[in-house]
């Protein structure tokens, strides 16, 4: 446990050494530097000034944050904000911890969709990450975010205070889209909807299944794609002409899932792999 009069450099190693029992050498340094920066001491402080003796109140708060990953809570929801193209946005138990491979999504969007495009919508917002990201990236377009869960709404509206960006946020059951004025067009639709299957649970970290929301994580195992079905049944109603679709998916069911966006009557559908080599999106256009 850290002292009052610890040093920045003693509380780095600290950090460091608490960290190194749980994550990787790279995930730890990752950490640290996301610690330090959120108790107002940037890591260039550190090692600008590593004898310089921080209030006393940052070490208590330090030995909080310690116990609290020791108990496998993630860091985004103990930090209470995680970073998604270069955006600050706040998390808690009601959405989850945006990923490298939606952040990485949301990179092909802006690379390979026209600054003209003027009406985007996210379908299962959560804390509105991909909604924020794309109006930053598309200024001129007018963005929607949508989600069945008032808390996620909540966090998601908040997040776009903080980031002064303006979306549309809304209340939508996906699964019952009817409730949906039929008459809005979009040309852009983006979704990361929940896609792992239950029977994966047992092989996942207490880290994500012990904290993360899962209703916005997990679909049944006897019909994994009911969620892109769902997408692709939105898109025929609310999809304008020439419009395009990205969805995150499971890479054990790329042509299953492109399949669903072909038998209604997509044009071009294009698995894309992640940077692990992974089969983990679907592009397609009307």
């Amino acid at each position: 446990m850290l002292q009052n009069r610890a040093t920045l450099k003693q509380i780095r190693f600290h950090l460091l050494s608490e960290l190194r029992q749980i994550y990787t050498e790279n995930e730890s340094d990752s950490i640290t530097r996301l610690i330090l920066e959120h108790t107002g001491y940037p890591l260039s402080d550190t090692l600008r000034d590593p004898d310089q003796i921080p209030v006393p109140s940052v070490a208590a708060q330090i030995n909080e944050i310690v116990a609290d990953i020791h108990t496998g809570k993630p860091i985004q929801y103990i930090l209470g904000q995680t970073h998604f193209c270069d955006l600050k946005i706040g998390v808690d138990k009601n959405v989850l911890i945006p990923r490298p491979e939606t952040e990485e999504m949301v990179e092909h969007i802006k690379a390979m969709t026209p600054q003209s495009i003027h009406r985007i919508i996210d379908l299962g917002t959560g804390s509105g990450c991909i909604a924020l990201a794309l109006k930053r990236y598309f200024p001129d377009a007018e963005v929607w975010g949508v989600d069945i869960s008032e808390q996620a709404l909540s966090a998601a509206g908040e997040n776009g205070r903080k980031n002064n960006l303006h979306v549309n946020w809304g209340e939508m059951d996906l699964l019952n889209e009817h409730s949906t004025d039929r008459a809005q067009r979009f040309n852009l639709v983006v979704s990361n909807p929940p896609y792992v299957m239950n029977s994966e649970r047992e092989i996942m970290a207490n880290n994500v299944t012990g904290f993360e929301p899962a209703s916005a994580l997990f679909v049944e195992d006897n019909d994994p794609l009911i969620f892109f079905r769902a997408i692709a049944s939105f898109c025929n109603i609310h999809l304008a002409d020439n419009g395009e679709v990205w969805v995150e998916i499971n890479e054990q069911f790329g042509k299953e899932t492109a399949g669903i966006f072909k038998k209604e009557g997509f044009s071009r559908v294009r698995i894309l792999r992640d940077i692990h080599e992974k089969e983990r999106y679907i592009n397609a256009r009307r």
